[in-house]
């Protein structure tokens, strides 16, 4: 049977319509649990996810320049608008850093920068959004080869990536700072980064006049390869034994240079 020129364009937005809906639920899926009900991981604006880590995740913190390229949900099924998590998906600090080797020249690593999930769900659902997001991310580009994302030693060892698969690459330690006044929590890159002015100043200045509480902790490094070319500089280590803290520590800085750098830096934000 034929269709007429009327018919046609009377299926056309029908058409579109269904490719559309075909389109949104490819990339979504729906994973049915005993303990936590239907959910359904897809990918939501990066305005949302930004707005939720803020709120929610213990860091508080977003970082505009590398977080948010990927940024993927979990909903329950009978509320598909009620976002309950959200996995982060963005760049490395050092994104061009040559720590994996792989054939295709285009290949790149992300990192999963920020994890949150809400109570109500608790933590199993935390495998269940990475499992989920990590598949829709491969689908999304191709040209990811892998999936970084670092344990905070405070909180623990990094459990739930050994319950997600990922592979375990050794720590290192960070350096933090704590502000005695606010209890307000820095990285040392804060301190040492020029580049924001304002930022390096208020920081600064708190560490010379004694305000600031220094600090270390382990820093867990998990990858999962999203392609079996994919190989890391360095060889995978057995999983680690549970560990979970911080250690004071000492931090020998040249206080003439910081000195010099803020006169510099108040010149040309106070200038």
């Amino acid at each position: 049977m034929q269709c007429n020129p009327t018919e046609k364009l009377c299926l056309a937005p029908v058409f579109m319509q269904l490719c559309a809906n075909e389109k949104r639920m490819s990339m979504e899926i729906l994973k049915k649990t005993s303990s936590l009900g239907n959910l359904i991981v897809k990918e939501v604006p990066k305005a949302l996810a930004k707005e939720l880590i803020i709120e929610h995740h213990y860091s508080h913190k977003w970082n505009d320049g590398g977080f948010g390229k990927f940024n993927f949900g979990v909903f329950r099924e009978e509320e598909p608008d009620k976002c309950l998590g959200v996995a982060v998906y963005g760049y490395m600090k050092t994104p061009y850093a040559k720590i994996f080797t792989h054939p295709n020249p285009d290949a790149w690593m992300c990192e999963l920068n920020r994890l949150w999930i809400d109570d109500t769900l608790g933590h199993n659902a935390e495998s269940v959004l990475i499992a989920a997001s990590i598949k829709l991310l491969k689908k999304t580009d191709p040209t990811c080869v892998a999936v970084q994302s670092f344990a905070d030693g405070r909180l623990g060892c990094g459990t739930i990536y050994k319950a997600a698969n990922f592979t375990y690459y050794g720590y290192h330690y960070t350096v933090f700072c704590r502000n005695k006044r606010s209890g307000e929590v820095i990285h040392e890159q804060i301190l040492t980064n020029s580049t924001s002015p304002t930022g390096y100043l208020r920081s600064n200045i708190a560490f010379l006049v004694g305000d600031l509480e220094i600090f270390k902790v382990k820093t867990y490094r998990y990858i999962y390869p999203l392609c079996k070319k994919f190989q890391f500089v360095r060889d995978p280590q057995p999983y680690p034994m549970y560990d979970k803290g911080e250690e004071a520590a000492e931090w020998k800085r040249d206080k003439g240079k910081i000195k010099a750098n803020i006169i510099r830096l108040l010149d040309k934000v106070a200038a």
